[in-house]
């Protein structure tokens, strides 16, 4: 079966949320921004923001919990770059990329990333791999203060997003293909005058000849493919055991479930059968008996 856009974007963000917790943008050059507030729309999966606790609109609410708008500790913080991150489904191997096999592909043996992803058969699974991401994360203690807010309670909040200048993403089909992926690096681009360094431009390649394949490459930390969703826990009075430690920070939130129930492999929900059949005390009723 062919996906429809939404059942593919909904399936991918299903298998990556399940081993990550996180939630997949499936279009990354959209950009998702931290401090936005909103719902993922159940039909396609796409963030829907409502607001940003950054907005002019929100600032009273913000003193109310001891945060000055005015000031930048509400500010998304920028985390150390990393090299790489991927992530795959339960149902995909990785395995060392056979260079060898590959000698024809001009820089696969120097390729930074590189991989080969064995799909079991019958199943759909999920790719994810994003080169040099760097976080903007919203403070722990900023969190602390925002976790008071009541309206937040009653959306998700973006609390962490993940940048980065190369990202591809891969959606199988159910034919057990085995797929390789390589980012390769070009020669180093001659810098403007008047900046530093140069930078070598790169490129993903791959083999895939199923599936549904979305990637891209800039100089930027310009795509955001992967963010995480928080709302604040509701509060439990006199629930809480006098040795249980006080929550503080990202523990004073939980992560919403993906609006959806259980996708086939298809990426679609099952059908819920309802027995309308009356039960035979309600016929003996109704027969007088």
């Amino acid at each position: 079966m062919l996906f429809t856009q939404s059942n593919a974007q909904r399936k991918f963000m299903d298998l990556i949320f399940e081993r990550t917790t996180k939630y997949a943008n499936w279009d990354p050059p959209a950009e998702i921004q931290v401090g936005s507030y909103g719902k993922i729309d159940k039909a396609t999966g796409n963030f829907i923001p409502q607001g940003s606790i950054y907005s002019n609109d929100f600032q009273s609410l913000l003193r109310r919990v001891g945060i000055d708008p005015e000031s930048d500790e509400h500010r998304p913080k920028d985390c150390p770059e990393e090299s790489e991150f991927t992530a795959w489904s339960k149902n995909v191997r990785r395995l060392e990329l056979n260079v060898e096999s590959h000698a024809g592909v001009p820089g696969i043996a120097t390729a930074t990333i590189k991989g080969t992803w064995q799909f079991r058969r019958g199943t759909t699974g999920a790719i994810l791999i994003m080169n040099k991401p760097r976080i903007k994360t919203i403070s722990q203690d900023v969190l602390g203060k925002l976790s008071s807010i009541e309206f937040l309670k009653s959306v998700h909040l973006v609390i962490k997003v993940f940048y980065c200048p190369a990202y591809t993403l891969y959606l199988s089909d159910k034919s057990g293909e085995n797929i390789n992926i390589a980012l390769l690096s070009s020669a180093p681009v001659v810098a403007p005058l008047g900046t530093v360094g140069a930078k070598a431009e790169v490129k993903w390649w791959s083999d895939a000849q199923a599936g549904l394949t979305r990637s891209g490459s800039m100089p930027d930390h310009c795509f955001t493919p992967l963010y995480e969703l928080k709302h604040p826990r509701y509060s439990r009075a006199g629930r809480r055991s006098s040795i249980s430690p006080e929550r503080t920070g990202e523990d004073l939130w939980i992560t919403p479930h993906l609006p959806w129930t259980s996708l086939d492999e298809d990426g679609q929900e099952p059908p819920v059968f309802i027995d309308n059949t009356p039960d035979s005390s309600d016929s003996e009723e109704e027969s007088g008996l």
